[in-house]
């Protein structure tokens, strides 16, 4: 038996918010890079840090995210989604210095394992349970605390914390390559203040796109182009497309659509098994579609089997009235 194990795991980088001034504590030498994939949807996340590397709560603030190709194009450019959970309530009933409860109007957002601050609340004290309108901590206060004294409670691996999805949309026409992102929080005035993706004030962080890990599948072929044999001048012929006979098994499906302008008439799907097209070339039929001249969508049609190529045929004039073909193997 073989056993792999695969990691489940938050794709999480810091940022630093400079608030006070030049850095005069912890340097790191340089921020991890970020791996994005092709194919799926990627959930980062960012924490917002100080100068002490500490998380700075995000209250008040919305974290705008945007992101650069290697021509420094923007490509995206999107609100990031909160999760610091802080939030501050004012006590509606007086308490004694050895009780370890408070009471509020509303309980609403406090949650087990929260921190808890503010004015007589020791350090480190953690809620260890909520019920109705009574918040119990795991610490006793160090004096009476007075109805009307605000408290803040907020989960400590929350703080400073928000997330951006990159949706499998997003990166649907985005090339393998490194981006670059920037990161900025702007507040409930409008006023704006720049995130760096390390200590020594680097705006932006870099990305890598990968396409690899889904690849997807191949690439659409356009045919646009049809050719009349002058000794047939009622048939009229597509080039041969590789069918990708290697790749596919006995099953294989084969879509193509048709893109017509007032094309009346039978549409035939043919295929081959030789391994290159000469003018001596066997096809076979494969099949048949049907138009009336009145479609205004395109028209799928799906089949299957191995073939080595494929063409379109018709014994229907199709000069200005089928603009493409689109055929995927």
């Amino acid at each position: 038996m073989q056993k792999m194990y695969r990691y489940l795991a938050k794709n999480q980088v810091s940022v630093l918010l400079n608030t006070v001034g030049y850095v005069t504590e912890y340097r790191p030498v340089y921020q991890r890079n970020l791996n994005a994939y092709r194919g799926i949807d990627n959930l980062l996340y960012f924490e917002v840090k100080n100068h002490d590397q500490k998380s700075v709560s995000l209250e008040g603030y919305t974290p705008k995210f945007m992101m650069f190709d290697e021509n420094n194009n923007l490509i995206i450019e999107r609100d990031g989604t909160i999760l610091d959970d802080v939030i501050t309530r004012s006590t509606n009933a007086d308490q004694i210095a050895t009780d370890k409860t408070l009471n509020f109007t509303s309980t609403s957002g406090i949650e087990v394992g929260q921190n808890v601050t503010g004015t007589y609340i020791k350090s480190n004290t953690l809620v260890t349970d909520v019920t109705d309108s009574i918040v119990t901590l795991n610490k006793s206060y160090t004096a009476a605390v007075p109805s009307g004294t605000d408290i803040t409670f907020q989960t400590s691996n929350k703080k400073g914390v928000f997330t951006v999805n990159i949706t499998e949309n997003d990166l649907l026409d985005v090339k393998q390559q490194y981006v670059k992102y920037a990161i900025y929080l702007v507040d409930s005035t409008g006023s704006k203040t720049l995130t760096y993706s390390s200590d020594h004030f680097e705006a932006k962080g870099i990305m890598y796109i990968d396409g690899d890990a889904f690849p997807g599948p191949l690439s659409t072929y356009s045919i646009t182009r049809f050719t009349n044999d002058s000794q047939s001048p009622t048939e009229w012929k597509t080039e041969g497309i590789d069918a990708q006979p290697s790749i596919n098994g006995n099953s294989a499906l084969h879509t193509a659509a048709f893109y017509t302008d007032g094309f009346a008439g039978d549409l035939v799907i043919q295929g081959t098994l030789d391994n290159q097209i000469t003018l001596g070339t066997d096809w076979a039929n494969i099949t048949t579609v049907s138009l009336t001249g009145s479609e205004t969508e395109p028209t799928p049609v799906n089949f299957n089997g191995v073939y080595s190529y494929v063409r379109v045929y018709t014994e229907t004039d199709p000069t200005d009235k089928i603009s493409q073909i689109l055929i995927r193997n």
